[in-house]
């Protein structure tokens, strides 16, 4: 919806902690986004969080970023996907994925997660990204 666009727009304006370092991080981030988009991304090595709600999900994105919790200690304890260690779905295809997971994932540099929820059939995930290829 409209407001799901507004928030991810609203996260990508903020200017990261810790001055032009992190900006020129930023930066070269969403390049390495931008080629790896441009090269046409075969896999993804992918952990996610999954809720059913999205209030929930956004909670947990606050315990990650506040560093209370590192990402694989709050998958084990909020993620109700228990199939993957620490949350890990390991290398998928665009195919094995559903595809607004697979076009969330695409936008996040390695390393990072999502900093707002995705919406899937399944709920709401927080995805991140241990590599591309």
């Amino acid at each position: 919806g409209v407001q799901s666009a507004q928030g991810a727009r609203m996260g990508r304006d903020k200017v990261p902690a810790g001055g032009k370092a992190a900006i020129a991080k930023a930066a070269a981030d969403k390049k390495a986004v931008e080629d790896a988009k441009a090269k046409g991304v075969e896999s993804m090595e992918c952990r996610h969080i999954l809720v059913e709600k999205h209030s929930k999900a956004v909670e947990i994105i606050e315990i990650i970023t506040s560093g209370k919790m590192q990402f694989n200690e709050a998958a084990r304890e909020y993620s109700m996907d228990k199939a993957g260690k620490s949350g890990l779905l390991g290398w998928k295809r665009r195919a094995e994925l559903d595809q607004d997971f697979w076009a969330a994932a695409l936008d996040i540099p390695e390393g990072k997660y999502s900093e707002e929820p995705v919406k899937t059939e399944w709920g709401y995930h927080i995805i991140k990204i241990e590599g591309r290829k």
